[in-house]
């Protein structure tokens, strides 16, 4: 007797395990869908999203949209909701999913999605690359006639754009960046990995863009514009003070990976001196993002450069300084100005915010302030305004900042964001 009953234990035993652990390769699906939705973890690495991770999307007719999770990056589908995942790229596709590229995936409980006639793992749907991002040109041009670029990713159903940027392709000078920043930003993938390389495309000619981000190379930049090698290198020194590339969309401003390593492409930045980029810009990145956080509020978010900062050659003339010179010619020019604006379209109240990207000056004179301070007025921005290595910072009206800085596009505004 006491075998019969081990043996009944030992059946119920295993049936339990085969619930529990949700058979990938179950082929059917419930009739009708368990109670318990799908809480997934977006959270980078020991979360429920694998490498490669593909794109999680919504879907309104032919148009898709990124689902985002919580703010504590915590997805929650419920039972009978689909959603889409997408693996972008000539050579990508979902693994084990005959090459598709597209797939719906149904949320059946737990972590259980149905896909293609099967019960899936969520954890187990990946790509066999990560989403490929390409740039494109927009048919609209903007400012003064210049080229419009979108950053984004070739879906079966649109072309879903994440950053657009206004390009001037003489002077290979991105202008400004626009992307809309999710109030969900706090919820974003901490730690994921940069790419291995920056992506180029056809926007730089016949320079070779990465080259001019060495630091020899800058060196060498250096003493040709300022005919001085000890000039140069009193400006440079390496691991410490360099010009970096500086993204104008940052990459921890999107939550996911994927969306990440979309921000590095050459266009998505501009030369920028390390001390500020680690210092007051990177400080107001982080105070946008807690911003958008707190108040729950999507924003859209501008960044651009202005003007080209100098340094005093050999005969102590003031010398215009680039990324990129070869003989007498000159490109890639280096901004005396970084600037952002913050945008709210629901309430059209935006902020404007400037940075000096200088560390070189002796004193702070009054024709750095292209626009009337307000920044006595923003509570919420944590940073060190006058220190002049990490960048004089500062903020302003949108509108007043446009009289000073042309490029901008026309936003209506209706009041400063606080």
């Amino acid at each position: 007797m006491l075998w019969i009953v081990s043996l009944f234990i030992h059946i119920l035993l295993v049936d339990a395990r085969s619930i529990e652990n949700d058979v990938e390769n179950d082929k059917t699906i419930d009739t009708e869908f368990a109670p318990n939705n799908c809480i997934l973890s977006m959270k980078y690495k020991y979360g429920d999203l694998k490498e490669p991770q593909p794109l999680i999307l919504t879907r309104n007719g032919t148009a898709s949209a990124i689902l985002y999770p919580n703010i504590n990056g915590t997805l929650k589908v419920q039972t009978g909701q689909s959603i889409y995942l997408a693996c972008p790229g000539e050579q990508n596709s979902l693994r084990n999913m005959n090459y598709a590229q597209e797939v719906k995936a149904t949320c059946v409980r737990n972590k259980i999605f149905h896909v293609n006639g099967e019960n899936r793992n969520f954890s187990s749907l990946t790509c066999y690359h990560l989403p490929e991002h390409t740039a494109r040109h927009m048919k609209s041009p903007c400012y003064n006639g210049n080229t419009h670029v979108e950053i984004g990713f070739n879906l079966s159903t649109n072309f879903l754009r994440v950053i657009e940027l206004c390009r001037n392709e003489k002077t290979y000078n991105t202008y400004y960046t626009k992307f809309r920043m999710t109030k969900l930003i706090g919820g974003y993938q901490r730690s994921y990995p940069r790419p291995s390389k920056w992506m180029v495309g056809d926007y730089f000619g016949k320079i070779d863009i990465n080259r001019q981000y060495n630091f020899n190379t800058q060196l060498s930049t250096f003493q040709k514009l300022l005919n001085s090698s000890e000039l140069a290198k009193s400006h440079l020194a390496k691991s410490r003070q360099f010009l970096s590339r500086g993204h104008l969309t940052a990459m921890v401003d999107f939550v996911y990976g994927a969306l990440q390593s979309l921000t590095f492409w050459y266009i998505n930045a501009a030369p920028q001196w390390m001390s500020f980029n680690a210092g007051n810009w990177e400080r107001l990145e982080n105070s946008i993002r807690n911003f958008s956080t707190y108040r729950s509020l999507d924003l859209d978010v501008y960044t651009g450069v202005h003007g080209q900062m100098t340094l005093p050659n050999a005969r102590g003339k003031q010398q215009d300084i680039y990324l990129y010179v070869n003989g007498t010619s000159r490109a890639v020019p280096v901004p005396k100005f970084y600037w952002k604006i913050i945008y709210d379209p629901r309430s059209k109240k935006g902020t404007a915010f400037i940075g000096l990207n200088d560390p070189f000056i002796e004193s702070i004179t009054e024709d750095i302030y292209i626009c009337s301070d307000i920044s006595s007025k923003i509570k919420w921005l944590l940073w060190r305004p006058n220190d002049i290595k990490a960048g004089i910072s500062y903020a302003c009206t949108v509108d007043d900042l446009r009289k000073a800085v042309p490029t901008i596009p026309k936003i209506q505004t209706v009041g400063i964001l606080t």
